[in-house]
């Protein structure tokens, strides 16, 4: 019931769900909270304006109460988002796109309805350049292995990608890596607005997106869990249509990152639980490994948070190792790469890295 609904929300061509006088609305509230889709459950909601099985005043209140919330973060955000590429670009010259967020907001039918996050920024600076930079206006930002914390904002993080995206295998990191450097130019040229003039921002292109944010997903799918809330920017990126030789080129960057079976997963849940036309997707649905993904999504929630079977938090690093290692061999028959000969190896790796970094900053610094 929750998902027919859910595709009714994301699809105004979508008839009404049937038996939709059975709803629980309150379970739904639910639901929607724990895959942070709360907004765009609500749009659905409106649609049923004028149904007869529209819920009673009490429940509308309190739906409209959440969604209000998720508009004035929303309206927060964006702002703030505006103001800190513009500050960026005007003070110091520096272009930096926006990786997912605001942005993808602006995919959906009203982008008000995604629920807000972080501010992610790629900039076109080295990462030497990017750590002079950062030493001299934020000397005490915290450098993680592939971003930067930038404290502009007391109420909204913004961090600074050294890279967009990673892997577990460091093989296939490293052709990422590669693809990612080929494109960057390209990534700072598409200007657009943002609602209620809160300002301009950059944006990636359609083409870049498909292959890093379904990077993006893969990665918090073997780390933490990943959520309804990523898969649906995914469903609206895909919504915007590609070229067959567009495709083509995904499908053979796909297949050099070894990410070709998780998209062909990916493929199932957007086409199978959230309707997804198929002129829409970029390779075969792999129904096995796509109802692996989607009983994993429906069970951790947004970033895992919902899934209390592996417990991340208050765990020292070493013992989130062991726990990762053992959530990931569950996946291991699928995703070799990833779970045996990657992420074991790549974590240790990601420390060393993170601590080249920091020891380069403090140089920097002095």
């Amino acid at each position: 019931m929750f998902l027919s609904f859910l595709r009714f929300a994301l699809d105004d061509q979508c008839p009404v769900p049937e038996h939709i006088e059975e709803m629980d609305w309150d379970a739904l509230l639910e639901f929607g909270q724990s895959q942070t889709i709360v907004g765009v459950l609500y749009h659905g909601l409106k649609k049923l304006e004028q149904h007869p099985s529209r819920p009673d005043k009490y429940k509308i209140i309190e739906w409209f109460s959440a969604n209000e919330e998720i508009v004035r973060e929303n309206q927060r955000v964006n702002r703030a988002a505006a103001k800190v590429t513009y500050l960026l670009y005007k003070k110091e010259g520096i272009k930096a796109c926006l990786l997912k967020g605001q942005g993808n907001a602006l995919m959906y039918p009203d982008p008000m309805m995604r629920t807000s996050g972080d501010i992610d920024l790629w900039t076109n600076l080295s990462t030497d350049d990017l750590l002079r930079y950062i030493m001299r206006v934020s000397p005490d930002s915290d450098i993680e292995y592939h971003h930067i914390d930038f404290p502009v904002f007391d109420d909204t993080v913004v961090e600074i990608h050294i890279i967009p995206s990673f892997m577990g295998n460091l093989f296939y990191e490293r052709r990422l890596r590669k693809y990612f450097d080929e494109v960057k130019g390209e990534q700072f040229r598409s200007i657009v607005s943002l609602p209620d003039n809160a300002g301009k921002i950059c944006v990636p292109t359609d083409s870049f997106n498909r292959i890093f944010q379904l990077s993006h997903v893969m990665h918090h799918f073997f780390f933490e869990g990943v959520g309804l809330r990523q898969v649906i920017d995914y469903y609206y990126l895909l919504r915007r249509g590609f070229t067959e030789e567009e495709r083509q080129a995904d499908v053979k960057l796909l297949k050099r990152l070894n990410m070709k079976k998780f998209a062909a997963a990916m493929m199932w849940v957007l086409h199978e639980q959230l309707g997804l036309d198929k002129q829409y997707l970029l390779v075969e649905p792999n129904e096995k490994v796509g109802r692996m993904l989607f009983d994993e999504i429906m069970k951790a929630g947004n970033f895992g948070r919902s899934d209390d079977r592996y417990a991340f938090k208050g765990k020292s690093v070493y013992t989130q190792y062991f726990v990762e290692i053992y959530r990931n061999l569950h996946y291991a028959w699928q995703f070799p790469s990833e779970t045996l000969w990657g992420r074991p190896v790549s974590r240790w790796w990601h420390m060393f890295y993170k601590w080249k970094l920091r020891r380069k900053a403090k140089r920097l610094k002095a």
